[in-house]
């Protein structure tokens, strides 16, 4: 499976044995099963919040929190542009994905405020 040490990615192509293939899904799904197992809980909660502003904080602390987690696993460095830029593709799937949940929020976020 892995024939030189120079840190290239794995050839899926040259799988052969059951244990390549166990040792392959290991290195590459590990860390995003643990991070939806940690992270799936505390966004799904955050939706139960009706104030706009205690959401997005909420949401940006649960993004802070999965940035640390995968530098603390991953690098050796505190400050890691992978780590950001998988944030920042992390932000922008989850707008697209959770829009009209979003803007549900900000719509009752809205009514309350007009109500006080």
């Amino acid at each position: 499976m892995i024939e030189m040490n120079d840190y290239r990615f794995l050839r899926v192509w040259e799988l052969r044995s059951i244990t390549d293939w166990y040792y392959y899904l290991w290195m590459v799904m590990f860390l995003p099963a643990v991070s939806m197992m940690l992270f799936s809980a505390p966004i799904y909660f955050s939706f139960r919040i009706k104030n706009i502003f205690l959401f997005a904080f909420a949401v940006l602390a649960i993004f802070t929190a999965e940035y640390f987690m995968y530098v603390s696993i991953t690098s050796e460095r505190h400050i890691d542009g992978n780590g950001i830029l998988n944030g920042i593709i992390g932000i922008l799937l989850f707008i697209l994905f959770f829009y009209k949940k979003i803007g549900k929020i900000c719509n009752t976020s809205k009514r309350s405020a007009q109500t006080y």
